[in-house]
Parts: structure tokens; C-alpha cells; sequence
């Protein structure tokens, strides 16, 4: 089993960065959901109840990120140590944490474009957001704005297992995973209690992912259709819960690369 891609997402709920190698760090991939959208409440954005944020893309550059909106083709740079201001206390699921605005006109230029008060910010590094102690591992205590932990892994074959039910093509990008593996059979990954990757990569395999209405925006366009979680409810509902992916969190630290060998060195029951 390999690695077949990788992919971050700089911006939770906007659009992709996919890459042939990632650092990984405590909170997960090196520049995967470090930042992210609030509104007026501080309350996070995303995709689930604001499809229309598939509009923006996103192409890593050198000092950063080109962020564009596909829609009015504006764009603006977003680059790596710019000014921050002030720290907010943002909500994210369950979770409180500080995390610190973006300054260079960031969050009016989403205002203007979303129509609504909203701010862009950044994890702050003195203000880890802490995952729960049953998770934790010795090298990450803590998880990036994820939806939980810090990241989120299928295989290939599970995504044509879903496929062959929707019995149409299958865009992976609506599940958000971060990194995919070839190789292996469908739902194998539900029973990777740890895993290996090259010769020097841990992995825990922590939680299966339980799956909501996003998977069911098209990342092309943010149109909405059931079907998608429709079918994989279908053959994929254990104790009310859909589940697609496993979240990992990382227990040694440095680079992962597309071609990487997947080896589970610790196996565990699947949730069915």
C-alpha cells in the first residue's frame, strides 16, 4: 500500500491544495486548516451551511497562497507572517479557542464578498486547541481547526465502494480527506489501530470519521444533492452514525510524501 495523494485545505471549507509531500506536525499537515473563517459571533463557516463558499480556490505559491473568487475573479495573496491583531475567542463544534485575526484587510475583503461581517483567523501557537486525552498520542496533544482531530485518511478502494452504490462517478474532494492510500481493500483503513509510513512515520489510528450533509456540496460548484450521503447511509450506518475515513493523529513528526509505503502495524476492531 501506498500513498496516492495529499491534500490540505490552508482555509477550513474553502478549496483544495493538493501537494506532493507535507511536514507533519502536531496539529497535522504543515498548512492544512490553520486558518479560518468566523462570523460576527465568532462562530466558524463552513461549507454545511454555506455551500456557496466552494466559490473560493486556493494555489499554493512561493511565501504563500493565492486565494481567488471564482465567482467575481477577485484575488488576494495570502502570505506566510502577516500582521495579526487582536486575539478572538472562536467556536468551533464544541470547542473555545483564541486564535488571532488577520490583518492586511483579510476579513473585509471576505465581508464584501460573502455580504455578511466576517473575520479570517489563525491558529495562535500559544493557544493549542486540545484533543481529548483518549486520543492523545506522545507527540500530538492537540489538533489544527479540523472538525476534530488532526488528520483524516481513506483508501482508494473505499471511495469506488461508494461509487459503485452512488453508480456514478465519485468526486473525492467532497469528503476533505488529507491523505489517500492505494492499495488496500475497502474500509481497511476502519481497522488501523496504528500505522507506518516510509520508515520513520507513526500514525494512530484514533476514531472512525462519522459523515454529515457536506459530503453532499459538489465542490465544483456548491449545488447540493442528497444522493451522495444517501448511498453511503446506505451500507455505511452503524449505531445512527454515518462513517467514511479514518482521523489519525500523528505520533512522530516529518515528511510524508505521495508514493510513501502504508504499512498497519497495530490492528483493531472496525466500528461494525
Amino acid at each position: 500500500m501506498r500513498i496516492q495523494s495529499i491534500t490540505i485545505y490552508p482555509i477550513k471549507s474553502l478549496g483544495p491544495v493538493h501537494v506532493q509531500e507535507a511536514w507533519v506536525e502536531p496539529a497535522g499537515l504543515r498548512g492544512d486548516r490553520r486558518y479560518m473563517l468566523v462570523d460576527a459571533q465568532h462562530q466558524f463557516i463552513t461549507q454545511r451551511t454555506r455551500p456557496e463558499l466552494t466559490r473560493f480556490s486556493i494555489e499554493q505559491q512561493e511565501g504563500g497562497f493565492l486565494v481567488k473568487d471564482l465567482l467575481s475573479q477577485s484575488h488576494k495573496f495570502l502570505a506566510h507572517g502577516l500582521p495579526l491583531g487582536s486575539l478572538l475567542k472562536v467556536k468551533i463544534w464544541d470547542d473555545e479557542v483564541l486564535a488571532s485575526e488577520v490583518l492586511d484587510d483579510w476579513s473585509a475583503w471576505f465581508s464584501a464578498l460573502l455580504g455578511e461581517p466576517c473575520f479570517l483567523v489563525l491558529q495562535d501557537p500559544a493557544h493549542i486547541r486540545s484533543i481529548s486525552e483518549k486520543y492523545q498520542t506522545q507527540g500530538s496533544q492537540q489538533s489544527s481547526f479540523a472538525d476534530a482531530l488532526p488528520i483524516l485518511l481513506s483508501s482508494e478502494a473505499s471511495f469506488e465502494a461508494v461509487a459503485e452504490r452512488l453508480a456514478e462517478e465519485l468526486n473525492p474532494l467532497r469528503f476533505r480527506v488529507n491523505v489517500i492510500v492505494s492499495g488496500s481493500e475497502a474500509f481497511e483503513e476502519d481497522t488501523w489501530a496504528e500505522i507506518q509510513i516510509g520508515e520513520s512515520q507513526n500514525w494512530k489510528g484514533a476514531k472512525p470519521c462519522a459523515r454529515c450533509s457536506l459530503v453532499n456540496v459538489n465542490p465544483a460548484d456548491g449545488t447540493k444533492n442528497d444522493s451522495t450521503l444517501r448511498a453511503l447511509a446506505s451500507f455505511r450506518t452503524f449505531g445512527n452514525k454515518v462513517y467514511f475515513g479514518q482521523q489519525f493523529v500523528p505520533i512522530s513528526m516529518g515528511k510524508i510524501q505521495v508514493g510513501d509505503p502504508v504499512r498497519p502495524i497495530q490492528m483493531k476492531d472496525a466500528v461494525y
